[in-house]
């Protein structure tokens, strides 16, 4: 059974289309050069036969030969030193029949030319052409001879045998191979270098690896319930997954590539990316929503190459913390509410054996009409189940610490509560400031502590108040209070105000804080609207 085989390694396809690169530009280079060089090397050797065969057509003694009865026996040992000088392979002078006076072979002194290229020269114009001779192909400069009256009397013929030239090429062009060779293997060791690198920076992982991880990445910041915000060093959003923006305005658009400040100018990412450090579990406010933020530096070798922040929205947290503790707490009221009932059985029991029977009725009504009126009361006038689970809760709290919290006898809410989150939001942040108010001064220093709430629906308006008999508003906060952040609590707190205030200004609604020594109180006017 044949090995099915993998994909083609990342350094093995580096070091392959590198090296098929380097190839395809060698060999153009050298063709391409090698092409350059044999017509510079024709038209040089041309030149060089053309002048050559005009200095020999000009020299006086060759003219004068002309008119001797021997003219070979003067221009031949002329011809043949001239030749040897400069290098060419004939140096022939012939009459206008084309009848040699001067050849390299003395044999064929005497003899017609051969060549078929003469029809130029003898017209009086030099020429240059190639031709294939006695002695081979070659490239030939002719020039016609003049007497001292300028009428031709013949040619001089002087040519290179392509053969030479070919010679003096290739060794030219094998040093050229030579060269690219060198280039070739040194390109090679290069591309070896910096695929290794290339696999160095992304840890060794293949494309396929690469890509899986990344999808791999993409599913899991989009599956976790937690908003991811990652940035680079300029604070410009590399990632932002689902979670984090459907807890921004719809407004802001796609966030990818934007900068963070424009975004969340709180969000302290640029402070995490400058010191280094790591911030946990610190409040922030995104959007509408109050979160518990992580911000964290992304670090390469030491090096800090961005910022990555996670949120959740604090309310969310708060529930599961509520649940955890409303069952702590409905454990103590059960443990409490025996022990009251085990005292007043006890109490009971004690008043029938001393046949106090008109006491024992009277402290089962006590009992039975306070639970009942606390009932009656929310049936009647609090009628939203959302809304009457917050009171009780917040009774419940409120009795456990001293504290007489009461709702105001013209409350009502209807069934479908108006803004019913938003409220919900108000009343849990109001009271627990409150309570937490009150607990500042202890019991000794406020033994009336009280906290009082008014809820109500009128026409177009839903009115919520809550006051407190505690020590106030600190008056160094001012109009701050309900910035983010601005509190005398210490760090991390002061987000809650802030949050209502966020809250209560998208819906056009209207809130104030009314303070003194005495107390303070928070008034809220909401537009009504039907859920």
């Amino acid at each position: 059974m044949k090995r099915k085989k993998g994909p083609m390694k990342l350094r093995t396809k580096i070091n392959g289309l590198i090296l098929l690169n380097l190839l395809f530009v060698l060999v153009l280079f050298i063709v391409t050069l090698s092409i350059i060089m044999v017509h510079r090397e024709y038209g040089e050797t041309g030149t060089n036969a053309l002048a050559v065969a005009k200095t020999v057509a000009g020299l006086p003694e060759v003219v004068q030969a002309f008119k001797e009865p021997d003219p070979s026996s003067i221009i031949q040992p002329i011809a043949e030193s001239i030749r040897k000088k400069t290098g060419a392979q004939f140096i022939v002078v012939s009459n206008m029949k084309l009848i040699r006076y001067s050849h390299p072979d003395p044999l064929k002194i005497g003899r017609h030319m051969v060549g078929d290229d003469d029809k130029t020269v003898l017209l009086g114009k030099g020429s240059i052409t190639q031709a294939k001779g006695t002695l081979g192909l070659s490239i030939r400069g002719k020039y016609p001879v003049y007497d001292g009256q300028q009428h031709q009397i013949g040619i001089v013929s002087v040519g290179f045998l392509m053969e030479g030239i070919w010679k003096k090429l290739t060794s030219l062009i094998l040093e050229i191979i030579a060269i690219g060779v060198i280039a070739l293997i040194i390109g090679l060791i290069g591309a070896f270098l910096l695929s290794g690198h290339i696999k160095k920076q992304i840890f060794n992982l293949e494309p396929h690896e690469i890509a899986f991880l990344t999808q791999q990445q993409a599913a899991i910041l989009e599956s976790i319930r937690e908003g991811i915000i990652a940035v680079d060093t300029n604070g410009m959003i590399t990632t932002f997954n689902r979670e984090a923006k459907s807890m921004l305005p719809k407004e802001y658009g796609e966030p990818i590539g934007k900068a963070i400040t424009s975004i969340l100018p709180s969000s302290r990412l640029k402070e995490v990316i400058c010191e280094g450090t790591s911030h946990f579990d610190q409040p922030m406010i995104v959007g509408n929503s109050l979160v518990v933020v992580n911000r964290i530096p992304v670090k390469i070798n030491g090096k800090v190459i961005g910022a990555v922040a996670s949120f959740r929205d604090k309310l969310q947290l708060d529930q599961l913390d509520q649940r955890l503790a409303d069952i702590g707490q409905y454990v103590d009221t059960l443990r409490s509410q025996r022990h009251e009932f085990m005292n007043k059985l006890h109490l009971i029991s004690g008043l029938i054996q001393m046949k106090e029977y008109e006491l024992v009725r009277e402290l089962i009504e006590e009992v039975h009409n306070e639970q009942q009126n606390v009932l009656d009361f929310f049936l009647a006038r609090v009628r939203d189940p959302a809304i009457v689970g917050v009171l009780i809760g917040k009774l419940h709290r409120a009795k456990e610490l001293g504290i007489h919290l009461t709702i105001t006898g013209d409350s009502s809410v209807s069934e479908l509560c108006p803004h019913r989150e938003t409220v919900l939001t108000i009343l849990g942040n109001a009271i627990e400031n409150a309570m937490e108010a009150i607990k500042t001064q202890g019991k000794d220093t406020h033994p009336g502590a009280t906290i009082t709430v008014h809820i109500k629906e009128e026409d177009e308006r839903l009115y919520l108040e809550v006051s407190d008999t505690g020590p106030g508003i600190d008056p160094e906060l001012g109009d701050q209070m309900f910035e983010d952040g601005k509190t005398t609590k210490g760090e991390g707190r002061g987000f809650g105000l802030s949050l209502v205030s966020r809250l209560v200004s998208r819906l056009d609604g209207s809130i104030y804080m009314i303070s003194s020594p005495e107390g303070a109180t928070l008034q809220v006017s909401l537009p009504r609207m039907e859920c």
